[in-house]
């Protein structure tokens, strides 16, 4: 049985057409399906308030990518920016700084509170915060145009082709998808603690659903041919305690850990 997400192949009497072999929307569908079937029925924005306070502490202050993006974007002051899935202002407060106004979009109540702390923070006041899912969001009604569109490792939507065509649309410039190529969430040293602690390897398909190809094939699908910059960048992960890690990692391998020393 050919999976649903293999076009048919044809050619026309002249030979001369044939259709992409992978519908690359439907096979992220199917990745994000079966990533959705492990978690259960928890609502996607009530676990991001959760993880609010532990995500601030990890992603506030000035770092060097955060600072290398916002130079990247090539702002203006007149420009309007649009951040999708904002959550605690990581670039939002940096390009309130630089911009006329900026449109903060996130499912979650208790992220956007800590984006309004930092900007209070920064004695900043030229942003507008709306929770909501970008599923849901309607052009038009929610908000207007802007400037500048990003997004910054938060395409978790379900359609993606649907999430980017409304982003190209609410775009009047361009739009920046900051996302991962090859590994973002485990590096060897994680990957081989993840198999001490859980005695088996870990998932390779969430890693990819969030892979610049997988991304770059669907917009190419969509007939927009982004332009792609590959840049290293280094992730550290804070926790308080040892506690709040290992609870961590529990929430991250789906079972309670093993009742062993990894170490």
């Amino acid at each position: 049985m050919v999976p649903p997400f293999f076009h048919h192949l044809y050619r026309d009497n002249g030979g001369k057409r044939l259709t992409g072999i992978i519908n690359w929307n439907k096979l992220r569908k199917a990745m994000i399906s079966e990533g959705r079937k492990r978690r259960g029925r928890e609502n996607p924005g009530e676990m991001w308030d959760k993880r609010a306070e532990e995500f601030n502490r990890s992603t506030r202050g000035r770092s060097e990518r955060t600072d290398r993006q916002v130079a990247s974007l090539g702002l203006d002051p007149d420009c309007t920016v649009l951040d999708v899935g904002a959550g605690t202002g990581r670039l939002s407060v940096p390009i309130a700084k630089i911009v006329k106004q900026v449109t903060a979009v996130d499912q979650s109540r208790g992220m956007l509170n800590y984006l309004e702390e930092n900007m209070a923070e920064e004695g900043l006041s030229n942003y507008r915060c709306i929770q909501q899912r970008w599923e849901d969001v309607e052009l038009g009604v929610d908000i207007e145009p802007h400037d500048v569109v990003i997004a910054s490792h938060s395409l978790g939507m379900f359609d993606l082709r649907e999430a980017l065509a409304k982003m190209d649309a609410a775009a009047n410039r361009r739009v920046y998808v900051f996302t991962a190529a090859g590994k973002w969430f485990f590096d060897d040293f994680e990957e081989e603690l993840w198999e001490r602690v859980y005695d088996r390897p870990p998932r390779r398909g969430g890693g990819f659903r969030s892979d610049y190809m997988l991304l770059y094939n669907i917009l190419h699908d969509m007939g927009i041919y982004a332009n792609v910059e590959i840049r290293d960048a280094e992730h550290v992960q804070r926790y308080e305690s040892l506690d709040e890690a290992v609870e961590r990692w529990r929430e991250r391998g789906g079972r309670s850990l093993r009742r062993t020393n990894p170490f």
